[in-house]
Parts: C-alpha cells; structure tokens; sequence
C-alpha cells in the first residue's frame, strides 16, 4: 500500500488543500502476476482481482473489514496498464492496543493499458529517487 497525494482547490471556498490517501496499484508479488490469465487472442488483461477478499495493512494495522481489491493488470506487448477510473472509499483500520484510525483509499474500478510507458511494464518507472 502507498500514499498518493495532490493539491486541489475542488472545495467551496476554491481552497488550496493538499490531499493525501492510500493506494494499492498492483501487488508487489511477481508469482500473483503470473496467475493472470490472459483472454485468448489478447495481449493484456488491464484489471484482475485475487482469488478472496482480503484485509489490509498498513503500519502495523489491519483493515477492521475484508476487501476484494481491483488492480491494475498486464500486457505482454509492451503497453503499461493504469488506473483509468477510480473513486475514494474511507477504510478503518485496527491497531494492536491502540484503537481505530480512518483513511481514505483510491478504490480501482477500471484501468487501461497504454503505449505510452515511460519503462514498458513498470508502472513505477516514472518515480524518481530523491
């Protein structure tokens, strides 16, 4: 899980606000992408969801509920898949002898595979090390 964060001014007041919330693009575990089908006669499956809903961690903590995450797929032609729609759900998560907290999440619904990928299949390649 990551955190994405912008800088809007969508708000009554026409505000500067920076926003940040978690994301989930893609599992980080190589044998899961390989258990992707791929339809016949395609070269990309743009979205696949795992097998069961799962919760989900972060700093130590534990979704309060399980979730079937939609995420971004994989082409076998060179294109990098995206998140092409999305909306904002809120999580709960529990910590260990510590209570609850809440935090927005970018839920996937659909993504899109394009050519235009700055390192083909890597959909991080665009990060930069600071």
């Amino acid at each position: 899980i990551g955190i994405s964060s912008r800088v809007t001014n969508e708000n009554k007041k026409c505000e500067m606000k920076k926003e940040k919330r978690l994301c989930f693009i893609q599992p980080c575990l190589t044998n899961i992408l390989k258990t992707i089908k791929i339809p016949k006669g395609k070269t990309c499956q743009p979205t696949f969801q795992l097998p069961r809903a799962e919760k989900l961690f972060f700093s130590g903590c534990s979704t309060t509920q399980s979730y079937k995450l939609t995420f971004c797929g994989v082409c076998m032609d060179k294109r990098c898949c995206v998140p092409n729609k999305s909306k904002m759900i809120t999580l709960q998560f529990e910590c260990p002898n510590e209570g609850f907290f809440k935090w927005k999440m970018m839920w996937i619904t659909s993504c899109v595979c394009q050519r235009i990928c700055s390192d083909p299949g890597d959909i991080f390649s665009e990060l930069k090390i600071l």
